[in-house]
Order: structure tokens, then sequence, then C-alpha cells
């Protein structure tokens, strides 16, 4: 036995309504269509299901039997269709995704106020985490997508960039530092070092670049922190220098220091988003992946287009 939903919501219109006539117009269709279909119906029944006359129509008993048993069933079929209709149109729904520190304070906020603009009634969660544990969270389901940095490829994972950041080394006005035009890694690697922890992309970074280096060349002592703006307040205590996404840099409170961009090819990184292969991103999820882009967008066009190195200068 074979069912469509059209005879059946005919019939239901036509209970409803109580004429075929009346609900051959709500369903669209010319009356004689309408009563095919309620035929066809009968016919795969072998039941009547109307009686007919001059003044309308009416149930027959086996009629009222079918009512009760389809009527709740047809409503949650069309409320299940709305449902996934409305998570299609974002209209509702719910997404969980990951975003590194700097995006945090940089292109989440102004891509969230975009989302809720456009789409006011869904629902976002951000988690945040350094790049490392974003990945495990990614991989792991914990979250749908992850706003970071994929450094090493990764068969499981698909990459959207967003925009290219520089790191910049971060360190008093007075400084040996702020003489040089330009910084590299090995010079700051000799100085007292504040560092974002490990599983942070700057960590990784600095680790890979002076992992050749002779052991003399990175001894000097390091704080490990876990916040940007613990390792701003260190620096401001003199207790070291620290290197930060050059992103995340106009949200920090530098006054009274400097900032330099490092010149070093590995002291940058593509911060895209970041999700799993295998997995289709959300009618929500991409939505925000949309305003995302459009921020980066944005924060490239402010920029002039690309990154760009600079002397240090006061903040």
């Amino acid at each position: 036995m074979s069912i469509k939903y059209r005879p059946l919501k005919a019939f239901l219109l036509a209970v409803q309504t109580g004429s075929f006539t009346h609900a051959a117009d709500r369903l669209g269709v010319t009356q004689p269509s309408f009563t095919a279909l309620i035929r066809d119906l009968e016919d795969i029944l072998g039941v009547r299901l109307f009686d007919r006359n001059t003044r309308g129509i009416a149930l027959t008993a086996a009629g009222k039997d079918f009512l009760a048993r389809i009527e709740r069933p047809v409503a949650d079929l069309e409320e299940a269709y709305r449902s996934i209709l409305d998570l299609a149109a974002v209209r509702r729904g719910s997404v969980v995704v990951g975003s590194l520190p700097s995006t945090s304070l940089t292109l989440v906020p102004p891509a969230l106020r975009m989302l809720r603009a456009a789409h006011p009634t869904l629902r976002v969660r951000v988690v945040e985490a350094h790049n490392d544990d974003l990945v495990t969270m990614v991989r792991t389901n914990q979250i749908e997508f992850a706003i970071a940095a994929m450094l090493a490829p990764a068969a499981d994972l698909a990459f959207q960039p967003l925009l290219e950041d520089a790191f910049a080394a971060v360190f008093p006005a007075g400084h040996e530092l702020a003489a040089r035009p330009r910084l590299h890694w090995r010079d700051v690697a000799p100085h007292d070092l504040i560092l974002l922890s490990r599983g942070s992309s700057v960590r990784e970074l600095y680790d890979e670049a002076m992992g050749d280096r002779p052991s003399t060349a990175t001894a000097a002592s390091r704080y490990d922190v876990t916040h940007m703006t613990t390792a701003i307040r260190l620096v401001r205590q003199g207790l070291g220098i620290t290197v930060l996404p050059s992103l995340a840099l106009p949200e920090l409170d530098l006054k009274g220091l400097l900032a330099c961009r490092l010149a070093d090819a590995s002291a940058r990184r593509t911060i895209g988003v970041l999700h799993r292969k295998d997995r289709s991103l959300s009618a929500a999820a991409s939505a925000f992946a949309a305003q995302l882009a459009a921020v980066a967008a944005s924060v490239i066009r402010d920029a002039g287009g690309k990154a760009r190195s600079k002397p240090a200068v006061p903040r």
C-alpha cells in the first residue's frame, strides 16, 4: 500500500471545509482533480470516506475512523516540514562555534551583531580556546566550526581562509628593541619572553622557528600566560616582552608600549573557518560564517588589502 501526502491533505481539507469545492480552492486544484484525489484514496483504502448529497458531504463511519487516525500524524508531519524550512531559512536554530582569543576580540563581535540583525531568533554559543584545543573540538564534534589557523595540513579538515595575520613584538617604550626598524624571531629570543601558553598558534610558531637554534639563544626566562591582557600587564611591569597577534592589538591597552610586527614569514598565520570535511555546515553555521567573511573583508580593506610590517610605534 502506498499513500501519498496530497490525497491525505485533500481528505482533511474536505473535512475542514465541508465542501469539495472549497477544499479544492484551498489545495489550489480544480474540483474534478480534487474529486479524483479523494476517489484514488478511497480506492487504495477499499472504503468510501464521504457520502455526497445535494446539501454537501458527510463522513462515513469509515471516514470518521480514518480521520481520527490520521489527523494528528499529518499535523505532526506538517509541523516537522515547517520546522525544517525554518532551519533552512535560518528563522530558528542554534550553532556552537569555537574562536581564537584574538578573533573573539575582533571578528566575532561585529559578525554576531550582523547575524542578529539578519536572523534575530538564531542562538549562537562561542567557545574561546587556543588553536590546538579548537582543532580537537572540531574533530570531536564539540563545536560545529572554529575560527582558527590551520597550521598543518589535515586530510579530515576543511579550511576557508578569512584573512592573514602577523605576529608583533610588544615591549616598553625604552626597550633596546625600539631602535631596530625590523624585528625577527631571533631578535626577541634572547630577551625575557612572556609567551602565550602551549597550544596557542603564536607559541607553536615560535617553538618551530627557534627549534633548530642553539639552546643558549632561547635560554632567557619565560612566563607562560593564558590571556593576552595578562601578557600586556606583565610587559607593563617590566618583566619582559611579549609576542601577540597584530589582529588583536587595536583592542588591547598598549598605552606607553611599542609594537613591531615580526618580519619572518613564519611569524604569520592565515585565519579561517575550520570544520570537518565529512560534516556539512548547518544553515545557521553557514549564515554565521558568511558574516565572519564580511567582517574579515572589511578588516582587510581597512588595512589596505594586505598585512604590512611596520616599525615600532608608540601606542
